[in-house]
């Protein structure tokens, strides 16, 4: 099982419409290596580094073990072909069937505009993207595997690239069924959002700090009145609040708590009745290392787990251990590292101190990943092979 995501970061993203973080990135969503984020992370990566220009194909073979014997036959195989350090073809197979293949084509900047499943000539599914100047999508399209529409976005921007009208339409129907209008200020900041459905408006969200928020004749259409407020401590800390307000008064409220080195010490989800729905907290050793994170049960009193970490001199874990709410043992894990920094064991041991999983991983010069073997309960369980062409 490769487990190469990243200790250090989060590689998740949410569509969110009312999201300005996400309406003004739009185009990140539709990067290069977007086959990062779209499945072929739960394939074989073989690390997070940066994949090298000049690799043309990656070769990926599992096989499994029984009785502690390696099987002859591969139980899974996958061929990735790559240019310019883009991957432009990926196939799996599974016991020799191919099972899945999917392709990329870019522009000069390397941002995907054709992306599709199947073969060529007998394509399952297909998305389409058109860039404007600034390399922002201005047009994205999705087909079945007949070819014929099955979504559409259309996109508009202003002249500083902000979105400000998106049209969604559904299959081949000539009128949008969704449209999104946004409106910012002088200084660029998102003041009102506008959704509407079948060409009636449905939810207006107005970017505002006013306690009353804004008020319409028009019962049928839901205003939420969104705030985000900073508020700073004298010793440098501060926290961020995003509070949203429905037509119907309901009030509901995040807050982000940071240190005075801008680091999140905590989080919090409250609903309208004042209760905490979600919250976690995070502490820090003096090299700035997260060593404990608590995960709280609706309230925000009572610990449902505790995660404690440990880490070397290079900042990286080697240690995690999980309690639960009445600070019992759930799980460790421990890792292993190579002088180069290179993962090299990867270790879980259960409530009762008993290893249940383990792998062992190999590097060639280059520092790719060539070699993963895993164990389960002490007995050899697969090994999974990668070969790299140049």
């Amino acid at each position: 099982m490769f487990l190469f995501i990243s200790l250090q970061a989060q590689f998740i993203y949410t569509i969110d419409y009312s999201s300005s973080k996400f309406q003004d990135n739009w185009q990140h969503y539709y990067a290069k290596y977007h086959s990062y984020y779209q499945g072929i992370r739960a394939l074989a990566v073989y690390s997070e580094k940066e994949i090298n220009k000049n690799l043309k194909s990656k070769e990926d073979i599992v096989y499994h073990f029984k009785n502690g014997v390696k099987q002859e036959q591969a139980y899974s195989k996958s061929n990735s072909k790559y240019v310019d350090g883009l991957l432009t073809n990926h196939k799996y197979f599974k016991k020799g069937k191919l099972k899945r293949e999917f392709s990329f084509e870019y522009n000069e900047y390397g941002y995907y505009t054709r992306y599709y499943r199947g073969s060529v000539n007998n394509t399952k599914y297909e998305e389409q993207l058109v860039f404007n100047d600034s390399n922002r999508v201005i047009q994205y399209s999705s087909f079945n595997k007949k070819h014929k529409l099955h979504r559409k976005y259309v996109i508009k921007y202003n002249d500083n690239q902000q979105i400000i009208r998106k049209d969604i339409y559904d299959g081949i129907h000539l009128e949008p069924k969704f449209i999104w209008l946004y409106q910012y200020n002088e200084e660029g900041k998102r003041i009102q959002t506008e959704h509407y459905k079948k060409g009636k408006l449905k939810t207006k969200w107005v970017y505002s700090c006013d306690e009353e928020g804004s008020k319409v004749k028009d019962k049928k259409v839901d205003v939420k009145t969104s705030c985000s407020l900073v508020e700073h401590n004298n010793d440098g800390s501060y926290v961020k609040i995003y509070r949203t307000t429905d037509s119907k008064g309901k009030i509901l409220k995040s807050r982000w708590t940071y240190n005075k080195d801008s680091v999140l010490t905590a989080y919090e989800r409250i609903n309208n009745k004042g209760v905490i729905t979600s919250k976690y907290t995070n502490e820090y050793d003096k090299k700035g290392n997260r060593i404990v994170y608590s995960y709280y049960k609706r309230g925000g009193e009572k610990v449902r787990h505790r995660n404690e970490f440990k880490y070397n001199d290079t900042k990286k874990v080697v240690e995690k251990i999980v309690y639960n709410g009445k600070e019992k043992l759930k799980s460790k894990n421990q890792y292993k590292y190579d002088t180069q920094g290179n993962m090299i064991e990867y270790s879980i041991f259960n409530s009762k101190g008993i290893i249940e999983w383990k792998d062992e991983y190999t590097y060639n010069d280059k520092g790719e990943l060539i070699s993963e073997l895993t164990y389960k309960k002490g007995k050899a369980y697969s090994q999974h092979n990668v070969v790299f062409t140049y």
